[in-house]
């Protein structure tokens, strides 16, 4: 067999044969999702030649998802398409007409859920959240310690630059906005040990207390 027969031959398995034919598509990382859903997102056409699987194709589609953050698909020879996915994980709760929402650290509204999750802040921001505010809310509870943001009940924000945090012992929060979060945080730690009624760290330089 010639060399240029033995490369056609070559080809025609990879390109055309069923012998590294897509089998199987598996998917990891979907918690709230499920495989399947993800699958079916992803359109793969089983039987389709392995290497012919446009895989940008399958990753937008499947980024697509509002709960997915990040994906990444590849191929396994000689017949899967894995798929790997990580969802966006809910940093507080954000109400939305009758129902009740969750978002991430950068703000993106992404999953329903039918009654509030107890465990995340309520955030309150006008207009049911603008894209803008609610990305500079998600910042500055990612900037919060664990303990701290975990004392954190509700975010009011009516602009970008004026976020406060309401504490569950029913201090305030006067945080303004994002910038600076890491020097507020720390300036925090040292005020909340003044008692007081709310403390405004939004210059952390000229932090005050009142109350």
């Amino acid at each position: 067999m010639t060399a240029a027969a033995v490369f056609g031959f070559a080809g025609w398995v990879v390109f055309f044969s069923s012998w590294l034919a897509t089998e199987v598509v598996s998917v990891k990382g979907a918690e709230k999702l499920s495989p399947d859903d993800v699958i079916a997102t992803a359109g793969v056409d089983l039987g389709t030649p392995l290497v012919r699987i446009n895989l940008d194709v399958v990753r937008d589609r499947i980024a697509d998802i509002p709960v997915v953050d990040s994906v990444s698909v590849h191929r396994s020879w000689p017949h899967t398409i894995e798929i790997s996915v990580t969802e966006r994980q809910p940093i507080a709760a954000v109400r939305r007409g009758r129902g009740w929402w969750v978002m991430d650290k950068e703000g993106v509204v992404f999953w329903h859920t039918p009654v509030r999750l107890k465990a995340l802040p309520v955030v309150k921001a006008l207009g049911e959240g603008q894209p803008d505010t609610l990305r500079e809310v998600g910042s500055v509870l990612n900037a919060l310690p664990d303990r701290l943001r975990t004392a954190t009940q509700r975010v009011e924000a009516r602009t970008m630059d004026s976020i406060t945090l309401r504490l569950e012992n029913g201090r305030e929060v006067f945080w303004g906005s994002a910038a600076d979060s890491d020097r507020k945080v720390a300036v925090l730690a040292v005020l909340l040990d003044q008692r007081a009624a709310v403390y405004d760290v939004s210059v952390p330089a000229r932090p005050t207390t009142s109350g």
